[in-house]
């Protein structure tokens, strides 16, 4: 038995270091030529090199001693062979007992006797035994869900974490490079239906344990109470024990789309409803049913009208928020007509329409807007002999007057060949002075006085207007206001 194997610094080897075959092939950050606690099952081949000039016979043996170094220093001689003829490249190995392999560093060389006398010294092998079973953490080793947090697992839940489920394992001991965590997601504990498996590396080490379980497996193992749990088993093949099971409710399953029409309050619950303008005096109250299925992290719009016309409406949907209100400008843009009110979700490959609510806007009655006047009037007639200048034309502020909108005022008379109609104001935009004082109000409106002495007296001049709500986009078919009818004196 010698005392150590260790070489001097400054000797050099003669023959290489010994192989085991078994060893792992080294990984960054493992442990070095690591024995996987499967070989160690029964005896241990360690490899060896013959010399050059090797000549055995029966009276000039030669021999191998194979040495091991223990974890305290100690040399001991752990296997032998010897031979007496050429030996062949197949048979240059010994097969060392498991019980020479402590766990631990172990180095192993060996030494050559020579026919001749000689020993040669061979390089060392530095081998590690790991026979230690990975300790579970805190609570048995129990999965943690901190995102969860003991609630349902469920498909906005999903929506909302990248469709993952973040696992972490409780620090165990000891987590080393090359453990293999395999991880299982069952419907009855310990069925071990695998989800997946990882690996660590070095920048693994000194971190939380986490790992996820990806929705798409979720989902295809149904819904329903789901245990998950893991197994540690380390490089050298230890495995922990099984940890207990966490117990999940899941619930994520898509849900069933629905996409009722949005609730108008103020309207009713009709699929056609009518909005007069002539009540109207607050922005239009829309509601997204509480039952509609829009999911996280969606893109919603909400609109009124055709998209892109004049004055319709397009508003984004807020995340958790129900309540919008349909701007007045927007709504009294819409004057005249039957208007579509609606949602929609833009999915990345579709785009999905809710149910429609038909909304037709009043527009104010006649007899609830302004008549023309002309200032130079004397009750209901129009003294033409005393007209010296073209006679003017106001009308007055009326309710939701706004800039959005354009008028065309026409006057109509007869002459001794019929009635001829005289152009007063044609699709004239409103500007601001005209919703604060009304049209005429700076006496810039007239009628052409020569168009009013060619009429006939003791006919009558009428005066009427002409209302668009959206800009001139649409116009109605017979004047909107009262006419003003005047006997010409």
């Amino acid at each position: 038995m010698r005392m150590t194997n260790t070489l001097s610094a400054d000797i050099v080897a003669d023959l290489p270091a010994p192989v085991i075959p078994d060893a792992m092939k080294d990984i960054p950050g493992g442990a070095p030529n690591l024995i996987p606690i499967e070989a160690l099952a029964g005896p241990v081949r360690v490899e060896f090199t013959l010399w050059t000039h090797s000549k055995p016979s029966p009276d000039w043996p030669e021999w191998v001693d194979i040495y091991c170094v223990d974890n305290d220093g100690e040399a001991v001689n752990v296997g032998h062979r010897e031979w007496t003829q050429a030996l062949p490249e197949s048979e240059r190995f010994v097969d060392i007992e498991p019980r020479y392999f402590a766990e631990g560093t172990l180095r192993f060389d060996y030494v050559g006797h020579v026919w001749n006398h000689a020993e040669l010294s061979s390089g060392e092998l530095t081998v590690t035994v790991d026979k230690t079973k990975p300790e579970l953490g805190d609570d048995d080793g129990r999965l943690q869900f901190p995102a969860l947090g003991g609630g349902q697992l469920t498909e906005d839940f999903l929506l909302r974490h990248d469709d993952q489920l973040l696992a972490l394992i409780p620090d165990y001991a000891v987590a080393e490079v090359g453990d293999e965590i395999t991880y299982y997601w069952d419907s009855a504990p310990y069925q071990n239906n695998e989800a997946g498996h990882w690996t660590l590396s070095e920048d693994d080490l000194g971190k939380p344990l986490q790992f996820v379980y990806e929705g798409g497996m979720i989902r295809d193992r149904l819904d329903g109470l789901r245990y998950a749990h893991y197994l540690i088993r380390d490089r050298a093949g230890n495995s922990s024990p099984y940890p207990v099971p966490a117990s999940l409710d899941v619930a994520a399953q898509p849900l069933p789309r629905h996409t009722p029409a949005l609730e108008t309050p103020t309207l009713g619950d009709r699929t056609s409803v009518e909005l007069a303008l002539l009540d109207f005096s607050a922005p239009l109250d829309v509601i997204i049913p509480a039952d509609a299925v829009i999911k996280a992290g969606e893109h919603v719009e909400l609109l009124l009208g055709e998209e892109g016309s004049f004055g319709s409406w397009l508003e984004p949907w807020v995340e958790g928020q129900r309540e919008y209100a349909v701007p007045m400008r927007n709504v009294v843009a819409m004057a005249g007509q039957v208007v579509k009110l609606r949602y929609r979700i833009v999915l990345p490959d579709d785009t999905l329409d809710s149910g429609e609510r038909e909304v037709t806007v009043l527009p104010m009655p006649r007899n609830k807007l302004p008549a023309p006047q002309i200032p130079e009037r004397t009750g209901d007639s129009l003294e033409v002999w005393k007209l010296t200048s073209n006679p003017r034309v106001t009308l007055a502020k009326w309710k939701h007057i706004s800039t959005d909108q354009r008028i065309t005022l026409e006057a109509r008379g007869k002459t001794p060949s019929g009635w001829v109609t005289h152009p007063v104001l044609t699709r004239y935009k409103l500007i601001d002075l005209d919703v604060t004082g009304g049209i005429g109000s700076r006496d810039d409106v007239t009628i052409d006085l020569d168009f009013v002495k060619g009429l006939e007296l003791g006919t009558q001049l009428v005066v009427s207007c002409t209302l668009s709500y959206d800009d001139g986009h649409t116009w109605p078919l017979v004047p909107s206001f009262e006419e003003m009818k005047l006997t010409l004196k």
